[in-house]
């Protein structure tokens, strides 16, 4: 069977049953896929709803006719989302790159008091929008049908105001610690239906760091007798946590 091509399109974009695509992904579909008429491509609107798509026209513009509608089942009944301490570069877009592919509904970057990279505004929203290329890349390949945010840099104090509002019965939030020695995740007893799983940067937390954390309502956990670089840590923690309560395994 021919694997198909994903897309993702917005609501302005599917009209009548026909979609168009215009910009880098009508020119990936031309001139780096050679695709052309009557040929299938796959579109995933916003509700996670997957479109065959026939291609009719393919120029500067592509425009095709939905042959088939179906709701896609590669998203986990876990709702996650990893708070991610800033990393150097490469290091940050392949946690962005495998956090998609683990099941991450959500990518929050943030800064705390070891982070090495410091970045100004301008060279932040360029990260993120990088970081949002690499995620939209990194969701067409694996075959995800909902498209993962990523979060402008955080404060660390956000961070910690995110957590005090999310922390509840049915969201559980865990922060991973290297001198934790004790409370692993194997042993919580809940039922969450999302989770927020939070890294610190390359230089770890802060113990006023963690206690801070601890206080808003996050549980700190270990993930073993080693420590991981961070980039190792998040990707570790997504990996336990959509075992134990999502789709993975």
């Amino acid at each position: 069977m021919i694997e198909l091509v994903r897309f993702f399109i917005e609501h302005e974009q599917l009209r009548n049953g026909e979609v168009t695509i215009t910009g880098s992904d009508a020119h990936h579909i031309t001139r780096v896929l050679r695709l052309g008429p009557g040929e299938i491509i796959e579109c995933v609107d916003p509700e996670g709803l997957l479109h065959l798509v026939r291609i009719e026209e393919a120029g500067a513009a592509v425009r095709g006719k939905v042959e088939e509608t179906r709701k896609g089942l590669q998203e986990s009944p876990l709702h996650l989302v990893l708070f991610q301490g800033l990393a150097k570069g490469e290091k940050m877009d392949l946690v962005v790159q495998k956090a998609v592919e683990l099941g991450a509904a959500a990518i929050v970057p943030f800064t705390s008091r070891y982070t090495v990279v410091q970045l100004g505004d301008k060279q932040a929203e360029k990260r993120v929008e990088r970081w949002e290329r690499i995620a939209r890349e990194a969701a067409k390949q694996c075959g995800r049908t909902r498209l993962p945010r990523v979060e402008r840099v955080h404060s660390f104090a956000e961070v910690v105001d995110m957590v005090r509002a999310a922390a509840d019965r049915e969201h559980l939030v865990l922060a991973a610690y290297e001198a934790e020695r004790e409370r692993r995740i194997s042993g919580i007893q809940a039922a969450p239906k999302a989770i927020s799983a939070i890294v610190g940067p390359e230089g770890g937390f802060t113990p006023q760091e963690i206690a801070q954390l601890e206080e808003a309502g996050a549980v700190i956990c270990t993930l073993g007798p080693r420590i991981l670089r961070t980039e190792t840590a998040g990707l570790v923690l997504l990996s336990i946590l959509g075992y134990r309560w999502g789709d993975l395994g």
